[in-house]
């Protein structure tokens, strides 16, 4: 029987402390008085947020984080130091109605704390917005205080021992003077966990900020040293380094996600990996368990997906297309503006029947990666540039690709400009196509991320991904872009959120009074 590999056996320690001192502090907390809910909005709210969030297309693992982020932006713009001093009840009880924190849950405690936590970011977002605008108060403090409540919130001591787990593999793995030829770069161990995070937890760019910042032991109580770092990982978290030890992480990852699971959903983990065939077992037992739910969470991000672009599509519609009608031809063309809401979904749905699961030799392969990983008595496995680096094609590769988009998006400019097309609809069509397109291929990835052996390449898949790729170069440049200045998410944000969240909020202060009045009677 193999022993576990000296890496393996660490994890396998650093598992069982976070489980013993998970366990301890659940004992400490059971005993202690819960934030108890009473009161309406809870259905509302839940449904507004499920709008909200089919609005904004974030990773599932993100939403309780961006919900706690919304929160602090209108707290914050309220500059109500009191206010956000004691803001902890306030934040759970809306956690509570949307349905993120289950009720009678949230220990009295820790919304103590968070008033705290929050009266110490609201400092540093105070002197920031003044001097550096409100990118960046978001960025350095509202963000990284979301996270830091939303640890507060749920544990996630497991998931910083596996993140150091596969952090210290690639560092042992990753050949440095034959992926980086001119030597190792600065931050080379950092940008090797935001490498982590990024690519095997799908971490944001808060998280991840937030993850650094507790490992570089940097507070905003320290307002100085705390801007100095956020200058400093701000270059990091978008260098090169980063996108290229990204693809290395990204390419050897399948193995490892697989086990990331196994940590998140396996209580007894620490000792089924102490023997290797119960390990490798359930290990074989968790990819096909992968597969299925795989498979369903494609079929969510698909039905996602048709919502986000009906509901930007009818905004934009109503806003823009209509409009123009009537100014350009003085009556709505019905032939665009209905192609132009009922094409992309469709084609997403189609897109659907294109992704097909990994087969058996995919879950052998996955089975022997990790065997090699924690149990084989040979060196480490070694990644060079040869796998990590983008090949370098010639001139001619690159600028035939560039005449290929021009030639796609022009031959579909000239058929839908024939069906009665003008520019509006012509410029709408394409943006939502490509967006399509890109969430698409967001899909494929996910199959394509627990995949260990390449795929073969066929005629048909050849002519698909001629006429698919360039839809899926514009459509990332756009969600780059729409991340970054949400219209849809703003609208939502000003026009229903803050006018909902308000009105509870003082249906749960009227409800405290009349509770109040009863009580002296």
């Amino acid at each position: 029987m193999n022993t576990i590999t000296p890496l393996g056996q660490q994890f396998v320690d650093t598992l069982e402390r976070v489980d013993a001192h998970a366990k301890q502090r659940q004992e400490y907390l059971k005993p202690i008085e819960k934030v108890h809910i009473v009161g309406a909005g809870g259905t509302i709210t839940a449904a507004y947020e499920q709008l909200r969030n089919a609005a904004e297309y974030t990773e599932e693992h993100l939403l309780l984080q961006r919900a706690i982020q919304r929160f602090f932006k209108r707290l914050f713009s309220t500059r109500d130091k009191a206010r956000i001093a004691n803001c902890g009840e306030e934040l759970a009880v809306e956690l509570t109605l949307a349905g993120y924190m289950a009720n009678d849950h949230i220990p009295i405690t820790v919304v103590q704390k968070i008033g705290g936590e929050a009266a110490v970011y609201f400092a540093a977002y105070e002197q920031y917005i003044g001097q550096l605008g409100s990118e960046k108060s978001d960025n350095w403090a509202v963000a990284p205080l979301a996270v830091q409540v939303e640890s507060m919130l749920t544990d996630h001591t497991r998931r910083s021992a596996f993140v150091q787990f596969a952090y210290q593999f690639f560092i042992d793995s990753i050949v440095v003077d034959r992926v980086f030829k001119s030597g190792k770069p600065d931050n080379y161990d950092a940008s090797v966990f935001i490498a982590v995070h990024r690519m095997l937890l799908k971490s944001d760019n808060a998280t991840i900020r937030h993850a650094l910042l507790e490992r570089y032991q940097a507070s905003p109580v320290n307002i100085v040293q705390y801007q100095q770092i956020n200058q400093q990982l701000d270059a990091l978290i978008e260098s090169d380094t980063v996108e290229k030890i990204g693809r290395i992480v990204n390419r050897r990852g399948a193995p490892l996600r697989i086990l990331w699971r196994m940590v998140a959903e396996v209580p007894e983990l620490p000792t089924i990996l102490q023997n290797r065939e119960k390990f490798l077992s359930a290990y074989e037992s968790q990819i096909e368990a992968e597969y299925r739910e795989m498979n369903t969470r494609i079929n969510r991000g698909i039905v996602k997906s048709v919502v986000f672009l009906i509901i930007t599509k009818f905004v934009i519609g109503i806003g823009l297309e209509v409009p123009y009608d009537y100014v350009v031809h003085g009556a709505i063309i019905w032939l665009p503006l209905l192609i132009n809401l009922l094409f992309p979904p469709v084609y997403m749905i189609l897109l659907r029947l294109t992704l097909v699961l990994p087969n058996r030799v995919n879950t052998t392969a996955l089975v022997d990666r990790m065997d090699a990983l924690l149990y084989a008595q040979r060196p480490t496995l070694s990644i060079t540039s040869s796998e990590s680096t983008v090949n370098n094609y010639s001139t001619a590769f690159n600028v035939l690709y560039a005449v290929l988009i021009v030639a796609v998006f022009g031959a579909a400019g000239w058929g839908l400009w024939l069906l009665g097309f003008g520019v509006l609809h012509l410029a709408i069509f394409f943006i939502f196509l490509s967006t399509a397109s890109f969430l698409g291929f967001r899909l494929s990835r996910m199959v394509r991320e627990i995949e260990t052996v390449d795929a073969e390449q066929n005629g048909v898949s050849m002519i698909r991904d001629f006429l698919y790729l360039p839809f899926v170069v514009v459509g990332r440049w756009i969600s780059e872009k729409y991340s970054k200045v949400n219209i849809i998410a703003m609208i939502l944000d000003m026009v229903i959120e803050l006018p909902l969240k308000t009105v509870i909020r003082l249906v749960q202060q009227w409800g405290k009074f009349i509770s109040s009045k009863k009580d002296e009677l």
